[in-house]
């Protein structure tokens, strides 16, 4: 994938080359996470209710690694959501990943479904990125765009699938597999994910004259809605999962 680095990056690199990061360093870091579903009144099984979304997965701090010239990012992410989710992306537009990439305009109307803001933190390197959402085929999951402009010219391109589970708690689960050219993004950075605030606004796609939402509730299991995310993370430029493994357990009281 292209990645384009500014010219005045380039003394800036050679200081950095002299940081590499240690094997088998578990991650210091503490990752934290918040969800929240808006309206938190639910809906029922046989009239979900359509709700917005808002995540982010995020560090306050990482001084504690950086301060040991230790580097980290995050190489694969799942996101769990609650029982009484509902999700119909098949219902949706869809856009191919291969499309994405290459020109999102080119994507159907309304197969953007959320938008992001995010900070990625190395040494020497602190960058803020844009992300855009799309419905994958058959709403097998969504197809994230990560660009930047300053100071490294970024544009890459994240898979999610989505998976149905058989758990008390959760219903779905989305997985987020990170490139490496987004782990280590120049020579010398491995850049760890400070932020990364997600918006999925309530929207429909009509069908037979009926409004289905892209996202709903359909209940308020034991008065909460629990959301989870594990993240596991690297320390070294190849993306081995050296740097340990953390989750995160969250949830939001609603009504029924």
């Amino acid at each position: 994938m292209k990645r384009i680095a500014l010219m005045a990056m380039t003394a800036l690199i050679a200081l950095m080359a002299t940081a590499v990061p240690a094997s088998a360093i578990i991650v210091k870091s503490q990752q934290k996470f918040t969800a929240k579903v808006t309206p938190a009144k639910a809906g029922t099984k046989s009239k979900p209710r359509p709700v917005s979304l808002t995540a982010n997965p995020f560090f306050d701090d990482i001084s504690a690694d950086l301060n040991d010239q230790v580097q980290f990012a995050t190489v694969n992410a799942n996101v769990f959501f609650p029982k009484d989710a509902v999700f119909n992306g098949k219902y949706f537009p869809s856009c191919a990943p291969t499309t994405v990439f290459q020109d999102e305009s080119r994507c159907p109307r309304g197969s953007l479904v959320g938008t992001a803001v995010g900070r990625g933190l190395g040494l020497g390197l602190d960058e803020t990125v844009k992300g855009k959402f799309f419905n994958l085929p058959g709403g097998k999951g969504e197809t994230l765009l990560v660009t930047g402009e300053s100071p490294l010219i970024i544009r890459e391109i994240v898979g999610a699938t989505l998976t149905t589970l058989s758990d008390p708690l959760y219903r779905y689960k989305l997985t987020f597999s990170v490139p490496q050219n987004l782990q280590s993004p120049a020579p010398g950075v491995i850049a760890a994910v400070m932020a990364f605030n997600t918006k999925i606004p309530v929207q429909y796609v009509t069908k037979k004259k009926k409004k289905i939402p892209y996202l709903a509730s359909s209940g308020c299991t034991g008065g909460k809605w629990n959301f989870k995310y594990v993240a596991d993370y690297t320390t070294s430029y190849d993306g081995t999962l050296d740097g340990g493994t953390q989750t995160v357990e969250t949830s939001q009281p609603c009504q029924k």
